[in-house]
């Protein structure tokens, strides 16, 4: 076995004595292989793929001639393809450029001719398989039979030297004498990727109203990608906070600690859809895959997928058993019903009753096009449900649950593979009926089948929170932050979890810096806890600004004025909030909180009662919520507590 090794050591290091032509083109420090189409400096291979690499094989099939921009068309850009060839052939032409380390100012190896197109004017020390060599020699040497004898024996004698030098080589390679050949054979990896992010698409289709699909194909391509188990994929949440951000590649990485950052543009025209997208490894700096797809509006109806399946295999992503024989879920035929769809992600995006109702509307012509779109359903549940959620001041949950409950259970008949499905019915599950054993269940599922859920984590630690299992819901909550890096609101989470557990001054503390009406609300609380109540007064007024006087918000406020022994401005949040009532719903517990500050159990009971009847989503709070201790001793809480299935 030794021998066999020593003589394949020998084989490799004696190949390119060979005079038999090879398929290889070499210049300056790289060398392209024209049958694979890899470009190699110093024997690494490097990411070029597609137009750039087939502009440089043209360029060094004809070095030191000019190749026209019309030539580069006809052979590159075929007449039936849809694409801006004058933009194509600048971004082909800069991403060999930067491949290849070169300046179009001062150009190495490739120089531009304004108007005209391009040459190669690098040396080419290479040749092509076909025999038609061409190699550049600075100086013709004379014939060696005019050369002394005496040069011709030194030329013997350093032959002779480098041949034996060469074999002694070749032993110790073979038998790896000192590790000799791990050395020799044994590259340095590139460090792995342990986490991406895509980028919002850039939307190059000059009509702002087309911004929901490049913002929709984002979401389905993070969608797509978190599926895999490996490297982790940053959330939606983040991402969307870079979407025209003027800061550079490697201060997002920094931001979101990736390694690496998928962007791109998306243009829609005339039935067409044009997508162009590189994946960059950030340190060291490096282009790792890029790609261009010119689908019609029917052929594009899988491409996330396709794009997906291209970064996974550039990234040597190890895909689930599950998921090997395919990332995507069910895909629609009908692109009006994929087109309604990408809308319905946009305006749901949005977190507003305006924002739900619109998606809800999107969600349902997407279904009215495809009844067997399952994704449509699992996020047409999801808006029904954040519809019935009392912070967006819209319905009662009790009118939204059914038809949440319709949507998702349909989703999963189609698709039980769905993730977001299985989140939409864990939400479902807990509100309509606080099943919290069967909730968890579908959180895990969701999460087994995209961990790179970030809202998947925060929903978990929500439950874990509201149960209190203190230690897993923070543990939920710092995977949920490391999706979401520059999130506020996962972090508001970590602090609603320390005041749950009576930590006030963790909470106080996990607040600072985040300067948002939730936190506000969780410090100003945490204040009122200490009885410190000037400072959780001033966060509670200050919330209510931000909120322009969202409901909830004042029934905080109410509670801590009257503790604080303002009972006459908590009488005022009371009777505005009547009148309130009048012409908007306004969720049982905000009255039962008001209620408490003026010391009025039995009323807060009361309705605390009547928020059970009406499916009030605040309940999911009552058995880890300090504000409401002062209850816990009461039959009626107790009662209350083994309805919505949780003991103290």
């Amino acid at each position: 076995m030794q021998e066999a090794a020593t003589l394949r050591a020998v084989e490799l290091v004696t190949v390119n004595t060979s005079s038999s032509p090879r398929p290889v083109i070499r210049f300056g420090v790289f060398e392209l292989c024209l049958q694979s189409r890899e470009l190699r400096k110093r024997g690494m291979k490097i990411k070029l793929q597609g137009q750039p690499v087939e502009t440089l094989v043209m360029l060094l099939e004809r070095p030191g001639e000019i190749i026209t921009r019309e030539e580069l068309q006809k052979r590159l850009w075929p007449a039936d393809t849809f694409v801006d060839f004058e933009q194509g052939l600048n971004n082909a032409m800069k991403r060999l450029r930067a491949a290849l380390g070169d300046d179009a100012e001062t150009p190495r190896f490739i120089e531009t001719l304004p108007r005209r197109g391009y040459r190669f004017v690098g040396m080419v020390n290479g040749g092509f398989e076909n025999g038609s060599e061409r190699t550049a020699v600075p100086d013709e040497k004379p014939d060696a039979r005019e050369e002394p004898a005496h040069h011709l024996g030194m030329r013997s004698g350093v032959a002779l030297v480098s041949l034996l030098g060469l074999i002694v080589i070749a032993i110790l390679v073979g038998l790896n004498m000192h590790g000799w050949r791990d050395w020799f054979f044994t590259q340095s990896p590139k460090p792995p990727i342990r986490a991406f992010a895509v980028l919002p698409l850039a939307n190059l289709s000059g009509d702002p109203e087309q911004e929901y699909f490049a913002d929709g194909i984002t979401e389905a391509l993070i969608t797509e990608l978190g599926k895999i188990s490996r490297p982790r994929v940053i959330s939606r949440q983040s991402v969307m906070q870079y979407k025209g951000s003027k800061k550079s590649l490697s201060e997002i990485a920094l931001e979101l600690n990736v390694d690496a950052l998928l962007e791109g543009t998306v243009e829609r025209s005339r039935g067409r859809v044009r997508v162009t997208v590189h994946l960059d490894r950030v340190a060291p700096e490096s282009q790792i895959w890029t790609g261009q797809y010119n689908r019609n509006i029917r052929e594009a109806l899988g491409l996330e997928d396709e794009i997906a399946r291209a970064v996974a295999d550039e990234v040597q992503i190890e895909l689930k058993p599950e998921n090997r024989p395919s990332l995507a879920v069910y895909r629609t035929s009908n692109p009006e019903a994929q087109d309604q769809y990408l809308q319905g992600l946009y305006f749901g995006s949005k977190y507003t009753e305006t924002g739900m109702r619109t998606a809800i509307a999107h969600f349902q012509a997407a279904i009215e096009k495809d009844r067997a779109y399952a994704p449509a359903y699992a996020e047409l549940s999801m808006a029904y449900f954040w519809l019935g959620n009392p912070e967006q001041g819209g319905p009662s949950a009790r009118e939204t649950m059914p038809q949440a409950k319709a949507a998702v259970t349909k989703a999963l008949q189609l698709d039980p593979s769905l993730s977001r499905a299985h989140l939409a019915l864990g939400l479902v599950l807990l509100n309509d009926a606080w099943n919290w054993a069967e909730a968890e269940n579908q959180y895990r599922l969701a999460l087994n089948l995209n961990p790179s859920c970030g809202e998947c984590h925060a929903v978990y630690a929500a439950l874990l929170m509201a149960s209190g299992r203190k230690d897993e819901a923070v543990l939920q909550t710092k995977l949920a932050i490391e999706l979401d890096p520059v999130s506020t609101e996962y972090r508001e989470l970590l602090a609603l979890i320390a005041f749950s557990s009576r930590q006030y001054d963790l909470a106080i503390k996990q607040c600072e810096n985040l300067n948002s009406q939730n936190s506000a609300i969780i410090v100003g609380l945490s204040y009122a806890q200490k009885s410190m109540y000037p400072k959780a007064i001033s966060n509670l007024e200050r919330a209510i600004d931000q909120s322009r006087r969202q409901t909830l918000n004042l029934g905080y406020l109410a509670q801590v004025y009257g503790l604080a022994g303002r009972k006459n401005e908590t009488r005022k949040i009371v009777a505005e909030l009547k009148e309130k009532s009048l012409h908007q719903y306004i969720f049982p517990s905000t009255f039962a909180n008001a209620y408490l500050g003026l010391g009025q159990k039995e009323k807060a009971l009361t309705w605390l009662e009547r928020a059970y009847d009406e499916k009030d989503p605040w309940l999911f709070y009552l058995k880890i919520w300090p504000p409401l201790d002062s209850l816990r001793s009461e039959p009626r809480f107790q009662a209350l507590l083994l309805r919505v299935n949780l003991t103290q």
